[in-house]
Protein backbone atom coordinates (compact mmCIF):
# COMPACT_ATOMS: atom_id res chain seq x y z
CA UNK A 1 0.00 0.00 0.00
CA UNK A 2 1.32 3.26 -0.62
CA UNK A 3 1.56 6.14 1.71
CA UNK A 4 -0.92 8.30 0.03
CA UNK A 5 -3.56 4.96 0.46
CA UNK A 6 -2.74 5.04 3.43
CA UNK A 7 -3.24 8.50 4.40
CA UNK A 8 -6.56 8.02 2.16
CA UNK A 9 -7.76 5.48 4.10
CA UNK A 10 -7.18 6.58 7.23
CA UNK A 11 -8.79 9.88 6.66
CA UNK A 12 -12.17 7.74 5.43
CA UNK A 13 -11.92 5.88 8.36
CA UNK A 14 -11.63 8.92 10.56
CA UNK A 15 -14.49 10.55 9.28
CA UNK A 16 -16.35 7.17 9.34
CA UNK A 17 -15.79 7.12 13.07
CA UNK A 18 -16.56 10.98 13.70
CA UNK A 19 -20.22 10.17 11.72
CA UNK A 20 -20.66 7.61 14.17
CA UNK A 21 -19.53 9.75 17.40
CA UNK A 22 -21.55 12.23 16.10
CA UNK A 23 -24.81 10.42 15.56
CA UNK A 24 -25.15 9.00 19.34
CA UNK A 25 -28.55 6.44 20.04
CA UNK A 26 -30.90 9.49 20.31
CA UNK A 27 -30.08 10.89 16.94
CA UNK A 28 -30.55 7.26 15.36
CA UNK A 29 -34.06 7.03 16.96
CA UNK A 30 -35.08 10.53 15.35
CA UNK A 31 -33.31 9.64 11.97
CA UNK A 32 -35.21 6.44 11.95
CA UNK A 33 -38.76 8.32 13.22
CA UNK A 34 -38.32 10.71 10.74
CA UNK A 35 -37.32 7.97 7.66
CA UNK A 36 -40.38 6.15 8.92
CA UNK A 37 -42.76 9.40 9.12
CA UNK A 38 -41.76 10.36 5.27
CA UNK A 39 -42.43 6.25 4.06
CA UNK A 40 -46.11 6.02 6.23
CA UNK A 41 -47.05 9.70 4.70
CA UNK A 42 -46.40 8.23 1.37
CA UNK A 43 -48.14 5.18 1.49
CA UNK A 44 -51.31 6.96 3.11
CA UNK A 45 -51.35 9.19 0.27
CA UNK A 46 -51.05 6.59 -2.29
CA UNK A 47 -53.66 3.91 -0.12
CA UNK A 48 -56.13 6.75 -0.64
CA UNK A 49 -55.60 6.95 -4.59
CA UNK A 50 -55.42 2.83 -4.61
CA UNK A 51 -58.72 2.29 -3.00
CA UNK A 52 -60.57 4.67 -5.52
CA UNK A 53 -59.59 2.30 -8.00
CA UNK A 54 -59.72 -0.77 -5.63
CA UNK A 55 -62.55 -2.42 -7.68
CA UNK A 56 -61.06 -2.10 -10.57
CA UNK A 57 -57.66 -3.39 -9.57
CA UNK A 58 -59.89 -6.15 -7.82
CA UNK A 59 -61.61 -7.72 -10.86
CA UNK A 60 -57.78 -8.29 -12.46
CA UNK A 61 -56.34 -9.56 -9.13
CA UNK A 62 -59.12 -12.33 -9.44
CA UNK A 63 -58.57 -13.74 -12.67
CA UNK A 64 -56.15 -16.75 -11.95
CA UNK A 65 -59.27 -17.42 -9.81
CA UNK A 66 -61.91 -17.19 -12.31
CA UNK A 67 -59.23 -19.37 -14.40
CA UNK A 68 -59.21 -22.23 -12.37
CA UNK A 69 -63.10 -22.45 -11.30
CA UNK A 70 -65.98 -24.15 -13.34
CA UNK A 71 -67.23 -21.63 -15.92
CA UNK A 72 -69.95 -20.05 -15.19
CA UNK A 73 -69.49 -20.07 -11.49
CA UNK A 74 -69.29 -16.84 -9.67
CA UNK A 75 -66.03 -16.40 -8.36
CA UNK A 76 -65.72 -14.40 -4.75
CA UNK A 77 -68.67 -13.77 -2.14
CA UNK A 78 -68.92 -12.23 0.54
CA UNK A 79 -70.38 -12.77 4.02
CA UNK A 80 -70.98 -10.01 5.97
CA UNK A 81 -71.63 -6.52 5.15
CA UNK A 82 -67.99 -5.28 5.92
CA UNK A 83 -66.26 -8.19 3.64
CA UNK A 84 -65.76 -6.35 0.51
CA UNK A 85 -64.99 -2.56 2.23
CA UNK A 86 -62.35 -4.62 4.22
CA UNK A 87 -60.92 -6.42 1.21
CA UNK A 88 -60.80 -3.56 -0.47
CA UNK A 89 -58.66 -1.54 2.53
CA UNK A 90 -56.23 -4.60 2.24
CA UNK A 91 -56.03 -4.16 -1.55
CA UNK A 92 -55.56 -0.58 -1.56
CA UNK A 93 -52.98 -1.22 1.61
CA UNK A 94 -50.81 -3.68 -0.65
CA UNK A 95 -51.07 -1.64 -3.90
CA UNK A 96 -49.60 1.51 -2.03
CA UNK A 97 -46.92 -0.46 -0.61
CA UNK A 98 -46.27 -1.88 -3.98
CA UNK A 99 -46.34 1.54 -5.90
CA UNK A 100 -44.72 3.15 -2.95
CA UNK A 101 -41.96 1.15 -2.44
CA UNK A 102 -38.95 3.44 -4.41
CA UNK A 103 -40.17 5.77 -1.58
CA UNK A 104 -39.78 3.57 1.60
CA UNK A 105 -36.53 2.03 0.05
CA UNK A 106 -35.30 5.27 -0.10
CA UNK A 107 -36.11 6.11 3.01
CA UNK A 108 -34.24 2.99 3.95
CA UNK A 109 -31.29 3.93 1.78
CA UNK A 110 -30.74 7.00 3.41
CA UNK A 111 -31.01 5.92 7.11
CA UNK A 112 -28.19 3.36 7.01
CA UNK A 113 -26.52 5.80 4.32
CA UNK A 114 -24.01 7.40 7.28
CA UNK A 115 -22.52 3.66 8.39
CA UNK A 116 -21.05 3.70 4.88
CA UNK A 117 -17.46 4.96 3.03
CA UNK A 118 -17.75 7.72 0.80
CA UNK A 119 -17.36 5.20 -2.16
CA UNK A 120 -20.07 3.44 -1.12
CA UNK A 121 -22.55 5.63 -1.07
CA UNK A 122 -21.91 6.19 -5.48
CA UNK A 123 -23.90 2.49 -5.24
CA UNK A 124 -27.22 4.57 -4.35
CA UNK A 125 -29.02 5.03 -7.46
CA UNK A 126 -28.32 1.45 -8.32
CA UNK A 127 -29.42 -0.01 -4.97
CA UNK A 128 -32.68 2.09 -5.32
CA UNK A 129 -33.60 1.00 -9.17
CA UNK A 130 -32.79 -2.63 -7.92
CA UNK A 131 -34.42 -3.24 -5.15
CA UNK A 132 -37.32 -1.54 -7.14
CA UNK A 133 -36.90 -4.09 -10.13
CA UNK A 134 -36.58 -6.94 -7.40
CA UNK A 135 -39.60 -5.99 -5.33
CA UNK A 136 -41.72 -5.69 -8.65
CA UNK A 137 -40.19 -9.09 -10.03
CA UNK A 138 -41.34 -10.60 -6.51
CA UNK A 139 -44.80 -9.61 -6.99
CA UNK A 140 -45.51 -10.14 -10.52
CA UNK A 141 -43.37 -14.11 -9.90
CA UNK A 142 -46.18 -14.63 -7.39
CA UNK A 143 -48.80 -13.56 -9.43
CA UNK A 144 -48.68 -15.01 -12.85
CA UNK A 145 -46.59 -18.04 -11.35
CA UNK A 146 -47.28 -19.01 -7.72
CA UNK A 147 -50.72 -18.21 -7.54
CA UNK A 148 -52.52 -19.90 -10.31
CA UNK A 149 -49.92 -23.25 -9.71
CA UNK A 150 -51.25 -22.52 -5.78
CA UNK A 151 -55.27 -22.16 -6.78
CA UNK A 152 -55.08 -24.99 -9.37
CA UNK A 153 -53.64 -27.06 -6.49
CA UNK A 154 -56.03 -26.46 -4.14
CA UNK A 155 -59.21 -25.87 -5.89
CA UNK A 156 -58.50 -29.00 -7.82
CA UNK A 157 -58.04 -31.09 -4.93
CA UNK A 158 -61.06 -29.60 -2.88
CA UNK A 159 -63.38 -30.09 -5.56
CA UNK A 160 -63.19 -33.58 -5.26
CA UNK A 161 -65.11 -33.93 -2.26
CA UNK A 162 -66.88 -30.57 -2.02
CA UNK A 163 -68.09 -27.41 -4.00
CA UNK A 164 -65.48 -23.83 -3.90
CA UNK A 165 -67.52 -21.16 -2.22
CA UNK A 166 -64.40 -18.34 -2.25
CA UNK A 167 -64.46 -15.37 0.16
CA UNK A 168 -63.19 -12.08 -1.43
CA UNK A 169 -61.56 -11.76 2.26
CA UNK A 170 -60.27 -15.07 2.39
CA UNK A 171 -58.82 -14.78 -0.93
CA UNK A 172 -57.88 -11.06 -0.71
CA UNK A 173 -55.76 -12.04 2.81
CA UNK A 174 -54.51 -14.81 0.44
CA UNK A 175 -53.33 -12.85 -2.41
CA UNK A 176 -51.52 -10.30 -0.66
CA UNK A 177 -49.95 -11.84 1.84
CA UNK A 178 -48.35 -14.04 -0.95
CA UNK A 179 -47.74 -11.00 -3.06
CA UNK A 180 -46.11 -9.03 -0.46
CA UNK A 181 -43.70 -11.80 0.97
CA UNK A 182 -42.64 -12.88 -2.64
CA UNK A 183 -42.07 -9.28 -2.88
CA UNK A 184 -39.74 -8.96 0.29
CA UNK A 185 -37.80 -12.06 -0.59
CA UNK A 186 -36.94 -10.74 -3.83
CA UNK A 187 -35.04 -7.99 -1.24
CA UNK A 188 -32.59 -10.76 0.00
CA UNK A 189 -30.01 -9.50 -2.19
CA UNK A 190 -30.49 -6.00 -1.27
CA UNK A 191 -30.49 -6.73 2.41
CA UNK A 192 -27.49 -8.71 2.25
CA UNK A 193 -25.64 -6.80 0.15
CA UNK A 194 -26.45 -3.54 2.43
CA UNK A 195 -25.38 -5.87 5.55
CA UNK A 196 -22.05 -6.54 4.07
CA UNK A 197 -21.38 -2.69 3.33
CA UNK A 198 -21.77 -1.98 6.81
CA UNK A 199 -19.30 -5.16 8.09
CA UNK A 200 -22.06 -7.05 9.49
CA UNK A 201 -21.63 -9.75 7.33
CA UNK A 202 -18.78 -11.01 4.44
CA UNK A 203 -19.03 -13.16 0.89
CA UNK A 204 -16.96 -15.89 2.99
CA UNK A 205 -19.54 -16.06 5.50
CA UNK A 206 -22.49 -16.49 3.34
CA UNK A 207 -20.32 -19.08 1.62
CA UNK A 208 -19.30 -20.93 4.83
CA UNK A 209 -23.11 -21.49 5.72
CA UNK A 210 -24.78 -21.68 2.30
CA UNK A 211 -25.82 -25.14 3.46
CA UNK A 212 -27.59 -24.15 6.55
CA UNK A 213 -29.02 -21.42 4.64
CA UNK A 214 -30.20 -23.99 1.80
CA UNK A 215 -32.27 -26.24 4.25
CA UNK A 216 -33.75 -22.67 6.14
CA UNK A 217 -35.30 -21.88 2.56
CA UNK A 218 -36.74 -25.51 2.11
CA UNK A 219 -38.31 -24.82 6.32
CA UNK A 220 -39.44 -21.09 5.10
CA UNK A 221 -40.26 -22.45 1.54
CA UNK A 222 -42.38 -25.50 3.41
CA UNK A 223 -44.61 -22.98 6.21
CA UNK A 224 -45.39 -20.01 3.72
CA UNK A 225 -46.25 -22.33 -0.23
CA UNK A 226 -49.99 -22.82 0.51
CA UNK A 227 -49.31 -26.19 -1.34
CA UNK A 228 -48.45 -28.89 0.69
CA UNK A 229 -46.62 -30.53 -2.73
CA UNK A 230 -42.95 -30.38 -3.33
CA UNK A 231 -43.12 -28.80 -6.85
CA UNK A 232 -44.94 -25.75 -4.86
CA UNK A 233 -42.15 -25.72 -2.77
CA UNK A 234 -39.94 -25.82 -5.14
CA UNK A 235 -41.02 -23.44 -6.94
CA UNK A 236 -40.50 -20.68 -4.04
CA UNK A 237 -37.19 -22.00 -2.59
CA UNK A 238 -35.24 -22.01 -6.12
CA UNK A 239 -35.57 -18.26 -6.12
CA UNK A 240 -34.31 -17.70 -2.71
CA UNK A 241 -31.41 -19.70 -3.64
CA UNK A 242 -30.71 -17.79 -6.62
CA UNK A 243 -30.77 -15.00 -5.21
CA UNK A 244 -28.75 -16.06 -2.50
CA UNK A 245 -25.61 -17.26 -5.05
CA UNK A 246 -26.28 -13.95 -6.95
CA UNK A 247 -25.91 -11.41 -3.99
CA UNK A 248 -22.57 -13.46 -2.91
CA UNK A 249 -21.24 -12.72 -6.15
CA UNK A 250 -22.04 -9.25 -6.27
CA UNK A 251 -20.68 -8.70 -2.74
CA UNK A 252 -17.37 -10.58 -3.67
CA UNK A 253 -17.97 -7.73 -6.63
CA UNK A 254 -17.52 -4.93 -4.62
CA UNK A 255 -15.28 -6.23 -1.52
CA UNK A 256 -12.63 -6.71 -4.51
CA UNK A 257 -13.53 -2.70 -5.60
CA UNK A 258 -13.54 -1.49 -2.04
CA UNK A 259 -9.94 -3.05 -1.46
CA UNK A 260 -8.96 -1.39 -4.96
CA UNK A 261 -9.82 1.87 -3.80
CA UNK A 262 -7.99 1.48 -0.54
CA UNK A 263 -4.95 0.03 -1.96
CA UNK A 264 -4.80 2.54 -4.72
Amino acid sequence: MTEQGKLDGGEEAATRGENLKVMGLLEHVDELRSRLFKSVLAILLLFIGAFYFSEHILNFLKQPLIDVLPKGANALHFTGPMDVFMAQCKLALFVAMVLGCPIWLYQLWRFVEPALYAHEKKYALPFLVSAVLLFVTGVGFCYFIMVPWSLQYLIGLGQTVATPIITVSDYMSLLTLLMLGFGLIFETPIILIVLSMVGVISAASLKKNRRVVLVAFFIVAAIITPTPDPVGQLIMAFPMWLLYEISIIIIQFIDKKRHASINS
